[in-house]
């Protein structure tokens, strides 16, 4: 026996009642209807436009017209209406002007006065005398409300309908509904329950004091078997959150009726009630027909009720924010508001192809009902605490009762003792004896490398938990990877060994995002709006990142997103200087340092920077430290209260110096070498010959970083003219490049750009190609971490060149990026102008030498595969050699190519910046060549639109010049598939680029 429900949402029925709908829709589950016993016909909020009359009246139309076509195809199904009331649903046509003041005190947890739902709701009238008419509800007026029906005499189905539209207003804002918990339906055991309403729970307050949208998330998880919702024309796929006896399917309703036809649709969920399963199929309609989107089978589990509870206190630790983290749109953040899952790397020695799974998949084992221990490495500030909470609260409500233990609490080996003090700080019981009788024990191990046991106890705790835990998740620093050979490093012998990643550049993105995403409206804010504010936003992330400078912990990336909302509201270039400062004062104030004391012992910091520099050590020891602060206290005062070891334990515990074995050093680069710049900063000419001398070996890494915090302190003249000086250095003697059609160099690589000049432009969603271009860099730059280069002093003369040409262009793109509205335009068109030439210059460079030794480089190839080809003659016949030197001519070609465009992205994003088209079109006008016209196009078109008239101009620039071509067909391509760009004007850019149309067809493909 089969019974269906017919979820149809978001009609928005006004004047027309869509009765040219019905016939498809009947159609479309025929086949399935036939099957079915009864049907129960779901409307989940905003089945009319305006919440007025009139409307109601057409949409009583549309359902007597739905039911009497159904029944048509079987006349003996029984069929029964549920509603809920959506924001449209509700007239404002005679509003009270009280109403607002009710709503008000209507935001809370519990809302005990009756008067106040009927006062609320009085929008709602319309709404439920249309309810009351249609289905068995005849009461009204309320905030939670039951449908009961027995399809079968061993089946009862009840749905738990819910009124998240009670506090609707006009302009609504996300997170500012409420269902009050004194509201909420329990489940009775053995009872399927459906829960229904029109609001996806993320609009829900989450900023109540026991924070409503929790509550109810977990209330939905414990009571429900199908929760079916509207209003964000969701694409209807099931989501399901499965548990431990219990599991629970969410459902957000595609629209039956938007402006855009194609992305409507309905659906159907069948229940065999024989086998107690649930099938979910979701049809979408192409303005002629209903055809199945996707289709899922699901598991009926009876609801069970907990026998633990979790402990309000603990859940606001592990979902509130420890960090002093503030957003302009929203005064209260929670974990879940900044949280991403990172990536993990596999511990696995002599294994070259790494898998890199994202933490998440935590939670699918568990789901798997896989008995796995798992050891997670990182740093102090590297997010492990917070993964754990995440998944501490994702194991409860999958039905789970996991135990969350500190390390530095782990002074026992009973874990009886361990647990039911956790138990009683966590759960609402500590009867340690009934909790060992679950079936399955959790538990999450925070920081154990912090454990007062010694090595042999800690052994024996270990074992403990993995004899008695079906699942154990450790966080620890890196004591206990294979190669600290400790006595308790051999109790994780047979555990999953990972390393808790940085944010690679696909999860950045993602944590950026979410954070601008923070106090909009998702449903209003436009696609192309946010994928180019994260666009921006990740490039100002990565500039102040640097290549590895600091890890991109979720801690620092926050902080740094936060420090630079408050300087667009402040605006000054040079406040990018204080970003970095804010990093090291958060650690401070952390740990209790007050403003009196803070500048001097920033003072000291600074000091002690530069002194380590000068001296030429990476590390000091206690007694080094004590001879510093004997020379410190000669030329500085400092407050009495820093003491020697209070400001070595201060700066340890906010982690800016790190102690091992009996050395200090600076934890993170970016603080080392920020603290020098700043100290050369404060009298930058005395510190004439040692810039001098940081530009003459900028091929050095700590020069290089040096010299670009530098430029967020200072903008000196004699740190302008040195850097101009320095780019002039490398390849000093190469013509610069000017990719004009008559050199030798654009004739070379014709010949293979000549064979991809029917290339085709596809339909490609710029959401979805920006993730996979990040995935990609993060593959890239994993693989060059395995296989850095040692020594920078040892490489080869070419290659010092090559790394002092673009790490000057690079803190070139550091000052006008940062300090643009500080400089006087002469002077940075200087810089920009210095940049393009130290590019165009190793390209000049590159190609005189391809010209000079092509042909003997090409002819050595092409011997060597001709002789290796001669000993394999017998079984392979006649060697073809013109097919292999133009081969291998084309890989030349191909290498060339690369390193072309290559070399001008670089400078692109060295250099570029939003809202300077001025400057880099006064730099083209005074270098005028292809080379330049074609760098200034990328900028420009990387951070605005395309200038119709401008790529007209451009391309006619080019026209007898198919390279250049080329080259800007790339930055067109890949300017098309990361925006959202109007369709007439994408087909007039493809026509001007000259690519291929046969496949120009359809529409852009978006999620």
């Amino acid at each position: 026996m089969k019974i269906g429900i017919l979820h149809l949402s978001d009609l928005h029925i006004q004047d027309n009642p869509l009765i040219d709908r019905i016939d498809n829709l009947v159609k479309a589950i025929d086949y399935d209807v036939n099957q079915l016993s009864h049907i129960y016909l779901i409307l989940s909020g905003d089945i009319v436009n305006f919440g007025r009359q009139t409307e109601f009246e057409n949409a009583k139309i549309f359902i007597s017209k739905l039911i009497e076509k159904l029944k048509e195809r079987r006349a003996i199904i029984n069929i029964k209406i549920v509603t809920v009331p959506g924001n449209h649903d509700c007239c404002f046509d005679n509003e009270k002007k009280t109403r607002k003041s009710i709503l008000n005190d209507c935001r809370t947890d519990e809302v005990l006065e009756d008067d106040y739902f009927t006062d609320a709701m009085a929008v709602q009238t319309n709404f439920w005398n249309f309810t009351n008419e249609l289905t068995e509800f005849k009461d009204r007026d309320k905030v939670a409300y039951k449908y009961e029906f027995r399809p079968h005499l061993d089946f009862k189905i009840t749905f738990h309908c819910y009124n998240t539209s009670w506090l609707t207003e006009i302009n609504e804002k996300q997170g500012s509904l409420i269902i009050p918990e004194n509201k909420f339906i329990e489940n009775e055991n053995g009872e399927y329950v459906i829960s229904v309403f029109h609001h996806p729970t993320d609009w829900l307050s989450a900023n109540t004091k026991r924070n409503n949208k929790q509550r109810f998330e977990e209330h939905l998880i414990k009571s429900s078997n199908l929760v079916i919702y509207g209003h964000e024309h969701d694409k209807g796929n099931p989501k399901a959150i499965l548990q431990r006896n219990n599991n629970v399917i969410f459902c957000g309703g595609k629209a039956f009726n938007t402006n855009i036809i194609d992305e409507t649709g309905f659906s159907l969920y069948e229940i065999d009630l024989s086998d107690k399963s649930i099938n979910s199929k979701t049809f979408k309609f192409n303005g002629e027909e209903y055809s199945v989107e996707s289709q899922e089978k699901h598991r009926i589990i009876e609801k069970i009720k907990r026998k633990f509870i979790l402990c309000q206190e603990f859940e606001s630790r592990i979902t509130n924010l420890t960090i002093p983290l503030k957003h302009s749109k929203k005064p209260k953040l929670v974990l879940s508001d900044i949280f991403v899952f990172p990536d993990l790397e596999p511990l696995i020695e002599n294994d070259s192809i790494v898998q890199y799974p994202n933490s998440s998949d935590l939670i699918d084992r568990v789901k798997n009902e896989e008995n796995v221990n798992i050891l997670i490495e990182g740093a102090d500030q590297a997010g492990k605490t917070a993964l754990l909470y995440v998944l501490f609260k994702r194991y409860y409500e999958m039905g789970l009762t996991p135990i969350f233990l500190r390390g530095k609490y782990c002074n026992d080996t009973d874990i009886k003792k361990l647990v039911k003090k956790s138990l009683k700080e966590q759960y609402n019981d500590d009867n340690i004896d009934l909790y060992f009788q679950l079936e399955k024990r959790i538990i999450l191990i925070d920081n154990f490398h912090r454990s007062t046991l010694n090595s042999k106890y800690k052994k024996k705790l270990i074992l403990s938990f993995t004899n008695n835990f079906d699942y154990v998740l450790v966080t620890s620093d890196n004591t206990y990877s294979s190669k600290n050979l400790t006595e308790e490093t051999t109790s994780f012998k047979e555990y999953l060994k990972y390393k808790l990643l940085p944010l690679g550049h696909e999860k950045r993105s993602e944590l950026i995002e979410q954070w601008l995403l923070i106090g909009e409206n998702i449903l209003t804010i436009q696609e192309e709006v946010i994928l180019n504010n994260v666009k921006l936003r990740f490039n100002e992330i990565n500039s102040l990142i640097g290549n590895r400078l600091m890890p991109s912990y979720p801690i620092f990336i926050l902080t740094l997103l936060q420090s630079l909302d408050e300087n667009l509201q402040n605006f000054s270039q040079t406040s990018y200087a204080n970003i970095y400062l804010v990093l090291i004062k958060a650690g401070l104030i952390k740990e209790g340092i007050k403003d009196s004391v803070l500048t001097s012992l920033l003072n000291i910091l600074k000091e002690l920077a530069f002194y380590t520099y000068e001296k030429e050590i990476s590390v000091i020891n206690t007694d080094d430290f004590d001879n510093f602060i004997t020379n410190y206290k000669r030329k500085y005062f400092r407050h009495k209260s820093l003491t020697n070891d209070k400001i070595l334990k201060v700066l340890c515990n906010s982690n800016i110096l790190k102690y091992d074995d009996e050395y200090y050093t600076f934890s993170y680069k970016y603080i080392y070498y920020f603290l020098i710049a700043q100290k050369i900063s404060t009298d930058i000419e005395k510190y004439q010959d040692l810039i001098y001398q940081l530009c003459n070996e900028i091929h050095l890494e700590i020069n290089a970083n040096i010299l670009i915090f530098l430029s967020h302190h200072t903008k000196a003249q004699i740190l302008i003219d040195s850097i101009v000086f320095t780019s002039e250095i490398p390849f000093e003697n190469a013509s610069p490049l000017t990719l004009d059609k008559d050199d030798e160099f654009v004739k070379f690589i014709s010949e293979f750009t000549n064979e991809i000049k029917h290339e085709i432009i596809e339909d490609i969603n710029p959401k979805e190609e920006v993730k996979k271009e990040l995935k990609k860099k993060d593959s890239t730059e994993r693989n060059e971490q395995k296989y850095e280069d040692s020594e920078e002093s040892i490489l080869p003369p070419e290659a010092i060149e090559m790394n002092q040409a673009f790490r000057t262009v690079k803190i070139i793109g550091q000052i006008v990026k940062n300090q643009s509205g500080d400089f006087e335009k002469e002077k940075l068109i200087k810089l920009v102008e210095a940049a393009y030439n130290t590019i165009f210059r190793f390209l000049g460079f590159y190609s005189s030498m391809l010209e000079k030794d092509k042909e003997i480089l090409i002819e050595t190839i092409v011997e060597d595969i001709k002789r290796k080809e001669e000993e394999k003659k017998s079984r392979r016949g006649e060697i073809d050699v013109k097919f292999i030197e133009k081969s291998v001519r084309n890989i030349f070609q191909f290498i060339s190519w690369r390193i072309c465009v290559d070399s001008m992205t670089n400078l692109m994003f060295a250099v570029g910046t939003k809202g300077q088209n001025e400057l880099f079109d006064k730099v083209n006008s005074n270098i005028n060549s292809p080379a330049s016209k074609i760098v200034t196009f990328a900028i420009k078109t990387f951070y605005n639109n395309i200038d119709i008239k401008e790529l007209e101009n451009l391309f006619n620039d080019v026209k007898e010049n198919y390279l250049a071509q080329c080259i800007l067909r790339e930055y067109i391509k890949r300017h098309l598939y990361t925006n959202f760009v109007e369709r007439k004007k994408r087909d007039r850019i493809i026509q001007i680029a000259g690519f291929n149309k046969q496949r120009l067809i359809g529409k852009m493909k978006i999620n």
